[in-house]
């Protein structure tokens, strides 16, 4: 990435998503995990009668595909499983400074125990032992499938109505806003790189000024605080194979939360393929939108009984606009990453012009968007 001249030349679609070097002992340390959290066949096993390799993505984490070469067909225990080994929280890790992953720890278990996210087999101090799925992303062909579109917006019913014991905060989006805009106007001159790479939107639209437009948006929209993924993107969604059940993963950043911000983040991918990050951005109209709402509507009512749809603050329309408005919160959450990020997690910089590329082609998609809800009378 540091090698290219600009974002037109970044190909999502052939990229390796890998997050620092691969440990030279990482076999020997994943097999001793299976053998002391699985046992059976497992303590037998040496490295060489094991496969192993690195899986794609996580970019907080590193993932390890081990299984047995000659599994046995009578053991009780997985023959082959999925080492998801942490790295360090980009944020919302300031709670537990002594065990940023304990939130982690919780989520994970809660949503394995009702079959919302990955089944795990063990929890150590650095990673968990997680359940191999054969699985696919959720991308623009289940997109258009209407069984999965609908079965997925049930389980995002189910993620929001799960009370879990943790801090129940729902600021967090607006320090992430301020926090990183003043990191990346502290620690580089983005006024002047900004100038050099001609980002015509980012010279024309003060940023800052848009920030605090956007909270105060948000506050008059009325989300109501639930418990959210934080990061409900396409990549952080599992449809297994063969059977074609949805599981989401990658919760790691979850917490308490206004409620249209994941939806808002589903939506600003949907109906566009992964390669399309740089392409216009244009909302899906209301019929594309409906049937997914009101799907969630459906089982958040099966979850809570009519008291959930005799609130007005559940209705279709309300939750609609919602969605639409925290449209407008992703695209600028895209914003404020590129505009922070300035090293990889090993402490190399990041191509710059990459990442300003990047957020210039969002906040061009943010303000066409701001544009069209203002036709539509939302904001």
């Amino acid at each position: 990435m540091r090698d290219i001249k600009s974002v037109k030349e970044f190909d999502f679609e052939n990229i390796a998503l890998l997050k620092g070097d691969t440990p030279d002992d990482i076999k020997e340390k994943c097999l001793q995990s299976c053998k002391d959290y699985l046992a059976h066949n497992w303590i037998q096993q040496t490295v060489d009668t094991i496969q192993f390799k690195r899986l794609s993505g996580g970019l907080s984490n590193q993932m390890y595909f081990v299984a047995i070469s000659k599994p046995s067909t009578t053991s009780h225990v997985p023959q082959e499983v999925v080492i998801r080994i942490y790295g360090n929280k980009q944020f919302n890790n300031l709670d537990n400074t002594d065990n940023e992953r304990l939130t982690d720890v919780i989520i994970a278990v809660m949503i394995a125990d009702i079959n919302l996210g990955p089944k795990i087999y063990g929890i150590f101090e650095s990673g968990q032992i997680l359940h191999f799925y054969k699985h696919r992303q959720f991308r623009l062909n289940e997109q258009n499938d209407p069984k999965l579109s609908t079965q997925l917006f049930r389980q995002l019913a189910k993620l929001h109505a799960l009370d879990v014991p943790i801090k129940r905060t729902n600021n967090w989006i607006f320090d992430y806003f301020d926090n990183f805009y003043e990191i990346g106007f502290r620690d580089f001159p983005i006024n002047e790189l900004i100038d050099e790479y001609n980002c015509q939107t980012l010279k024309t639209h003060d940023l800052k000024a848009e920030i605090e437009w956007l909270k105060s948006a948000i506050m008059r929209c009325k989300s109501p605080v639930v418990f959210t993924h934080i990061d409900f993107r396409g990549s952080n969604i599992m449809v297994t194979e063969p059977n074609d059940e949805i599981l989401i993963c990658d919760l790691e950043y979850s917490g308490y939360g206004y409620r249209g911000f994941d939806f808002g983040t589903i939506f600003v991918e949907w109906g566009r393929a992964f390669s399309d990050y740089n392409t216009f951005y244009t909302l899906p109209t209301d019929t594309v939108l409906e049937p997914l709402i009101k799907a969630y509507i459906e089982e958040s009512v099966q979850i809570f009984g009519t008291k959930y749809s005799d609130n007005d603050n559940n209705s279709y329309n309300q939750i609609l606009k919602e969605a639409k408005i925290f449209c407008l919160v992703a695209f600028m959450w895209i914003i404020m990453y590129c505009i922070r990020n300035d090293e990889n997690d090993d402490g190399m910089p990041v191509n710059k012009q990459v990442m300003l590329g990047m957020a210039e082609i969002n906040y061009k998609n943010y303000f066409n968007l701001k544009e069209t809800l203002s036709q539509q009378n939302i904001l």
